[in-house]
């Protein structure tokens, strides 16, 4: 399915269209309209952002899952970073906005990074409140990761790491595991730990005794060795920001790959990331760790180190997106990437001469006529084309629209008025 719908987008680009749209960069994500963005790499809310599928960014024939991970942690009061993201992610309009964003975008799913029930920062009720806006969206899937914080935050009385995950475990499995919509792996329900080891001794063997339906996957790759491991993802690794590099290091993608590949039986979850900025982020200011977005450069990486491992007959079972809205962190993908576009044109007679920056970012070029009800879709281009011809006696205002690869922000041109007597 996927082959056909790349072949017949190929054939479209150059084809004539009659698609009427009224507005030529609309804010289309689910980014709060008046989040101004932030220092950290966050683009502002009013954004146009591509909607092309993400998975054309993955290898052919693929049958890869894409879930987001997200964190519903945004409430009626600031968080302490004081980033001031302006939506409450317990309010279920704002949760059927960003469904509906992520299912635009071609993502098959969430990964709710969860800190227990009734935790301080009542992320566990701002998704039970979600998951009715959830339900609208056929075929859309949540799992949950555990956090560590479910350990420094939501411990049971007098319970140690291990029995304070076997109690939230409890927990999930009667409140989300009925659920039809939530992940599953071989039939099994599929949980992620993110950092439980590394706030205490955790006895996975006695966890998964207590609850044997579960497949478990783990932080880094060495979580596909945990006793009873059905698997294992990849975490974003920034490097310190004193030493700020303007080349990211993805030498953790490339290790975990590659050990992933010799676990043929487990469950590899890859990473896709557009970089890493926490110095807004309270824990992150005084010795703030970076990673570089190098104009889209970095995503796209993340993107070609999985094509050059994976394929049909190797298969990548999912792919995690990190992450879709941690402003705290420099890392949100909801309101867009910024790949650094600029789009020249120059007409000199009925040729127009284009000069397009970081078409490597760039899907396809659209070429827009101003008409009385709004703009007219004329023709798609290839981004690297370098000249648009006008037919003899064409005449009127157009534009000409970079559309971003998935994730990045889409561009327009000024106006380019075309004169039938040129």
């Amino acid at each position: 399915m996927l082959a056909v719908l790349v072949i017949l987008s190929a054939l479209a680009r150059n084809a004539p269209c009659e698609e009427l749209i009224q507005t030529l960069a609309p804010a289309n994500t689910s980014a709060s309209g008046s989040f101004e963005g932030s220092a950290n790499g966050n683009l502002d809310g009013s954004t146009s952002v591509s909607n092309v599928n993400i998975h054309t960014l993955l290898y052919p024939g693929h049958t890869t899952k894409v879930l987001a991970h997200y964190l519903p942690w945004w409430g009626a009061q600031p968080r302490s970073s004081g980033v001031p993201v302006r939506y409450r992610s317990d309010d279920p309009r704002q949760a059927l906005r960003t469904f509906e964003d992520m299912r635009a975008r071609g993502v098959d799913g969430v990964i709710v990074d969860w800190y227990g029930q009734n935790d301080p920062a009542h992320i566990d009720a701002a998704w039970r409140s979600s998951m009715p806006e959830l339900a609208k969206i056929p075929g859309f899937t949540f799992s949950i990761m555990v956090d560590s914080g479910t350990f420094t935050s939501r411990a049971c009385k007098a319970c140690d790491v291990t029995q304070t995950i076997v109690s939230q475990l409890d927990y999930i499995a009667r409140e989300y595991f009925a659920s039809r919509q939530y992940l599953r792996f071989n039939g099994h329900p599929v949980v992620f730990e993110f950092g439980m080891d590394w706030v205490g001794k955790v006895d996975w063997a006695r966890i998964q005794a207590a609850h044997p339906e579960i497949s478990w996957v783990h932080i880094h790759k060495e979580g596909f060795d945990r006793n009873d491991s059905a698997g294992a993802f990849v975490w974003i690794a920034p490097a310190l920001a004193k030493n700020k590099a303007s080349v990211p290091d993805l030498s953790q993608l490339r290790e975990f790959y590659r050990y992933g590949l010799t676990e043929p039986t487990k469950i590899a979850t890859g990473g896709a990331f557009k970089g890493f900025d926490d110095s807004l982020a309270d824990w992150g200011k005084a010795n703030p760790h970076f990673m570089p977005q190098s104009c889209g450069a970095t995503w796209l990486q993340t993107f070609d180190l999985i094509n050059q491992n994976f394929s049909a007959a190797r298969q990548l079972p999912f792919l995690q997106l990190i992450t879709w809205n941690d402003y705290e962190e420099g890392t949100a993908l909801e309101s867009g990437i910024d790949n650094c576009v600029t789009l020249q044109t120059h007409l000199s007679g009925r040729t127009l001469a284009v000069t397009l920056s970081h078409a490597d970012t760039v899907d396809h070029l659209e070429l827009y006529e101003k008409t009385a009800g709004g703009f007219r879709l004329t023709n798609r281009y290839a981004p690297e084309t370098p000249v648009i011809p006008f037919p003899a006696g064409t005449s009127g205002t157009f534009y000409l629209k970079a559309v971003g690869k998935p994730f990045f922000k889409d561009v327009v041109s000024s106006e380019i008025v075309v004169d039938g007597a040129g």
